[in-house]
């Protein structure tokens, strides 16, 4: 796990920029990724109390809008989408990511253990350097490329440990 932790912070060091100006960036990307994980954690409890996956989903992005509408309203930001496209792109943004990449997360952690999801997670920078790298044209560097074979390195030893 340490492996593909620190192949995860590698990836990150070619962006890492020190000073007080980026504190706030930094700091809500710590929080996300805290949230993140608490998030596995709290489904993973939900899915083995017998919730639906349904039920887990609709609670939670109730929840979520609830948190997230006192700061939407603080912005002075257009509120709803004003144009048909703009309407379609929220649309399939709830169809794409929420239904599909959240209901199978959820759906998932009823099948596999918290820590089974947790640890298979890390393959995301892998698949989006993938993706980058096909539909962008993407360079990955070698600092990028040794911090994924980090990743799957720990993933691979993670796995085939026995401890849980």
């Amino acid at each position: 796990m340490t492996l593909a932790i620190i192949g995860v912070i590698f990836i990150c060091w070619d962006e890492l920029q020190v000073g007080t100006e980026h504190l706030i960036g930094d700091g809500i990307a710590l929080l996300s990724a805290a949230l993140h994980g608490a998030n596995i954690l709290i489904v993973g409890y939900l899915r083995d109390r017998n919730c639906t996956t349904a039920k887990v989903l609709l609670w939670r992005c109730g929840l979520g809008a609830l948190i997230v509408l006192p700061f939407v309203w603080l912005k002075d930001t257009q509120f709803f989408p004003v144009s048909f496209h703009g309407w379609l792109v929220v649309i399939a943004l709830a169809v794409v990511c929420q239904t599909f990449g959240q209901g199978l997360l959820v759906y998932s952690l009823k099948q596999f253990s918290s820590s089974f999801v947790g640890i298979f997670a890390l393959l995301k920078p892998i698949f989006t350097a993938i993706l980058a790298w096909i539909i962008f044209a993407e360079n990955i560097s070698l600092t990028n490329a040794i911090a994924l074979m980090f990743i799957l390195v720990g993933i691979y030893l993670a796995k085939s440990s026995d401890s849980e």
